[in-house]
């Protein structure tokens, strides 16, 4: 009986350890540099790069944007924000200004096992024209504190 006692109480004990390392584990993805070049139509209007596998990393594992050239000019301002199946929006939308190296933000649940694009919106309500941008971004990083 009481080497029973003891059997239960170790299985027990390799349950919860088990648990508790098992649920408490995060799959980061790598810093990975993908190349965007995107013409990005005026009147706040979008346009998107080709899209990447987003795994099963929650909102804790962050995208990235590193805005490198804009045809508008030096320091200009975008809006990114990944996109998912039919340009479903799977992340806030984040204003960048060009230049400023890579920034990283969290995307929303959602965006699970799926493959997610970068949406690049235009911020200029007045202007028309269309500007090629173009820089880094990836859809799973590794570890890294968010940009706000």
């Amino acid at each position: 009986m009481k080497f029973y006692k003891r059997l239960l109480a170790m299985a027990i004990v390799a349950t919860v350890f088990i648990s508790v390392f098992a649920f408490g584990a995060t799959a980061y993805g790598s810093d990975n540099d993908v190349p965007f070049l995107v013409q990005v139509p005026g009147n706040q209007k979008k346009g998107y790069s080709k899209a990447e596998y987003r795994g099963s990393s929650g909102p804790e594992v962050p995208w990235k944007v590193d805005f490198t050239f804009s045809e508008e000019g030096r320091g200009t301002i975008m809006y990114f924000y990944l996109s998912g199946p039919w340009y479903e929006k799977v992340s806030d939308v984040k204003s960048v200004k060009q230049g400023t190296g890579c920034k990283y933000f969290a995307a929303y649940d959602s965006a699970q096992n799926m493959d997610v694009g970068l949406a690049i919106k235009n911020n200029n309500k007045e202007d028309s024209n269309k500007y090629n941008v173009a820089g880094y971004w990836d859809e799973e990083t590794d570890k890294h504190k968010f940009s706000y």
